[in-house]
């Protein structure tokens, strides 16, 4: 498996792991006190849908395309500040550019909390660096991000969120983040953990969610799986872990936002706890 976000960006699997993502980030906003936002596995920060490994398979168009053509008049708030701020990223209505988990949290983020970006790629995170150059709010290490998990934590600002996101070409991915996770949570226990993973090897996925039952921390996973998606070589099942999820989180993920991404991308969803 090799989801490396250059070649998957605008896909379903992004789409609803960004929307996540903003909510998680939007519940972190309610309280006064600062927050840190750590992304482990940052990429590049935005992609042009019209470069060579992105136009080879156009895997946007069985994700953000779909939202783009939505035409119906109410959407859920979260819904709709997500496409503004793609559509933040076009100078007309045309979709050039989908933009990274980095780019998202920027937007989100306020002027006194901060980030922690961290890409192993070195092309990455020179690019990565390139787009935050001068901003003080943000710090891009090209280092690996379950490193980065020891150097950061327990964050400055006592809050946080952590977003796991790695591209799985390594076969022990699963262990590496269990490992990285069961030190993170002796470590900083009340940070916030996103991770999202692919749905290949159920064998392996089953590993990984006994073991993650087995965590102290309140959970919960996300599973979304697009229907019209049957070629076993192509990703068609992605899960997102919620650990330490916020107040109301799963309210507003089944009574709004999984609902609206279901239709909107002919797929089922469930959550299990």
């Amino acid at each position: 498996m090799n989801y490396r976000h250059v070649y998957h960006a605008g896909n379903f699997a992004d789409v609803v792991k960004h929307v996540i993502l903003i909510d998680l980030l939007e519940a972190l906003c309610k309280k006064e006190k600062p927050f840190c936002f750590l992304d482990t596995h940052a990429g590049v920060g935005m992609y042009s849908l019209r470069s060579p490994q992105v136009d080879k398979q156009q895997e946007y168009q069985n994700g953000i395309a779909h939202l783009f053509a939505d035409q119906r008049a109410k959407q859920p708030a979260i819904i709709e500040k997500y496409l503004a701020m793609i559509k933040n990223c076009h100078p007309d209505k045309s979709l050039y550019y989908y933009p990274g988990s980095p780019y998202f949290a920027k937007k989100i983020i306020r002027p006194m909390d901060k980030m922690i970006l961290c890409e192993l790629h070195p092309d990455d995170a020179e690019q990565l660096k390139t787009l935050f150059r001068c901003d003080e709010q943000v710090a891009v290490h090209h280092m690996d991000g379950y490193l980065a998990m020891k150097a950061f934590l327990p964050f400055h600002e006592k809050r946080g969120l952590v977003l796991i996101d790695p591209p799985f070409e390594k076969t022990d991915e699963f262990q590496q983040i269990l490992r990285a996770l069961t030190r993170a949570l002796k470590r900083c226990p009340s940070g916030k953990y996103m991770v999202w993973y692919p749905v290949k090897n159920s064998t392996v996925v089953d590993a990984f969610n006994c073991a993650i039952k087995k965590l102290t921390a309140a959970h919960m996973t996300i599973h979304f799986q697009r229907r019209d998606m049957t070629d076993a070589l192509k990703l068609n099942h992605c899960a997102i872990l919620i650990i330490n999820p916020p107040w109301k989180c799963r309210e507003r993920l089944e009574d709004s936002i999984l609902p609206y991404l279901g239709d909107v991308l002919n797929a089922s969803w469930a959550i299990d706890s």
